[in-house]
């Protein structure tokens, strides 16, 4: 049962883990990045996202990153000609690191160091389409209240633009979990209290390590998800589900092709009036 204050304290310490675990990502791929971004008009966004993301209108409008991370996806979708791109994360080292790069690439967005709950309201209205990319929302504890900010932070009309791990991969054992068959299932799908953990978010360097750090991850069940997008008059026009591993740990299932979901997008528009 989740107690008052157990928000806050979540989020301080999932702040922590990032803060620890940004420079041995940075040190793992940073100079690929730059190399990448050097290149006029990169982009390391999917086809299928960009597809969508060109279909629902991307060029000149305002997009807000949540959880944005080193800013990679931010920086692809100005490449793709969005207008105002202002990106969020919680980690002071990744607000660093996609300024760094955008400073150094010359591609026009924005980095703010503020987790979802705390987005200051000076931001309300300003944008026609927000984004999660993966592995944004199991660190969120409370959907309804970060999706409060996401209809906050939207104009009328505008959308939310969800391409994230699909909660069913979250029953199967991660690669490199020793589990011989990738399709046995480990974890329940309905679990109410977060995975907490000690280490272990170096999935781009790929080492391992301990941290007297807890961090904690939160499975969310689709009906959350949609539950929370309804509830802040946000109404879902599509929703895509793929057998593609977008979490670079269930690379094992995707290649069995037992035909398990393991990403989706999701696409929703803020309801006129709300």
């Amino acid at each position: 049962m989740r107690r008052e204050g157990d928000l806050e304290r979540f989020t301080e310490a999932n702040r922590e883990a990032w803060e620890e675990v940004m420079p041995m990502h940075r040190r793992a791929a940073g100079e690929k990045w730059d190399r990448a971004f050097a290149e006029p008009g990169f982009s390391c966004l999917r086809a299928n996202e960009r597809e969508l993301l060109e279909r629902i209108g991307l060029e000149g409008r305002a997009v807000a990153h949540l959880c944005c991370n080193n800013g990679v996806e931010l920086l692809s979708m100005k490449n793709m000609g969005a207008g105002e791109c202002v990106g969020f994360d919680i980690s002071d080292h990744a607000v660093a690191e996609a300024t760094e790069r955008a400073r150094r690439t010359g591609i026009d967005c924005r980095f703010v160091r503020r987790n979802v709950y705390e987005i200051p309201g000076e931001f309300d209205g300003r944008f026609d389409l927000t984004y999660f990319s993966s592995g944004a929302l199991g660190w969120l504890p409370d959907l309804k209240l970060a999706f409060a900010k996401v209809a906050a932070l939207l104009g009328e009309d505008g959308r939310v633009f969800i391409h994230e791990i699909h909660p069913v991969s979250e029953m199967l054992p991660w690669d490199g979990d020793g589990h011989e068959d990738p399709l046995r299932i480990v974890d329940p799908y309905f679990k109410a209290e977060p995975h907490v953990e000690h280490g272990g978010l170096d999935y781009v360097g790929g080492t391992q390590y301990e941290s007297d750090k807890p961090q904690y991850w939160f499975v969310h069940k689709m009906s959350d998800i949609l539950n929370a997008l309804v509830e802040n008059g946000l109404a879902l026009e599509r929703l895509i589900e793929y057998e593609d591993d977008i979490s670079a740990g269930h690379r094992a299932v995707e290649q069995a092709k037992a035909g398990v979901p393991l990403s989706y997008i999701l696409i929703g528009r803020k309801v006129r009036g709300e």
